[in-house]
């Protein structure tokens, strides 16, 4: 039977995993907003190409975490932990994934005559992208500030994707022509909102870990969210 010493270094290695993970979903996001500003085709096939190594970090995390729980006996609070990592990564995943799906709209925009992107995209891409690092920070510190921080955070993102979505409604008024590079907007704008959402979710499971209670904040915006679906 594992000792507690090697239960102990099994978990530090999933906890290092799992941040390892953010790291390189908040690099796709970077990659990802240097490809749509440069309308990048070659960049845009790598993010899709490195999604794969993604999902195959999360594939291991979730075959520690299982192996772990059926192997040993986790106390409340590793329980906590255990259960918040499984929840994180699927977000991180989605997350990376988004980037994937922007990607895809990259290539679709590259052969499209060139459309103004909406005067807030890059200010909603940037401010989610430091909701990814913010959270990162706070999980490798569990910093339940920072990661509350966050999840305020959503609600500005939410702001400026109807912002872009007035912009592009605009954008399709005087220029019916660009009508499908607008579309193509409208959707990447969709889903840098969606992305905060997952961050959101991920920055609530940090305050879980520490605190054994989900941010408050969160849990009424999942269930207004639900109820609108």
């Amino acid at each position: 039977m594992p000792t507690r010493k090697e239960y102990d270094e099994e978990l530090k290695v999933i906890n290092d995993l799992v941040e390892a993970m953010g790291q390189q979903v908040l690099l796709a996001i970077d990659r990802t907003n240097v490809a749509l500003k440069n309308l990048d085709v070659v960049s845009a096939n790598a993010i899709m190409k490195n999604d794969a190594m993604i999902d195959a970090m999360e594939t291991e995390i979730e075959e520690r975490c299982i192996k772990i729980v059926v192997k040993q006996q986790p106390i409340a609070s590793d329980w906590r932990k255990l259960a918040s990592y499984m929840r994180m990564i699927g977000d991180l995943e989605r997350i990376a994934d988004n980037c994937s799906d922007i990607a895809i709209y990259i290539k679709k925009l590259a052969k499209l005559k060139k459309a103004a992107a909406p005067s807030r995209l890059e200010e909603a891409f940037s401010d989610m992208r430091k909701m990814v690092a913010d959270t990162v920070t706070a999980f490798h510190n569990t910093d339940i500030s920072l990661a509350e921080e966050v999840v305020k955070a959503d609600d500005v993102i939410d702001d400026l994707f109807e912002k872009n979505a007035e912009d592009i409604k605009k954008g399709i008024q005087e220029n019916i022509d660009d009508l499908d590079a607008y579309l193509i907007y409208l959707g990447i704008d969709k889903y840098v909102e969606r992305m905060a959402d997952h961050v959101t979710a991920v920055a609530s499971w940090v305050s879980f870990i520490a605190k054994g209670e989900l941010n408050i904040m969160f849990t009424d915006r999942y269930t207004k969210e639900s109820e609108t679906k």
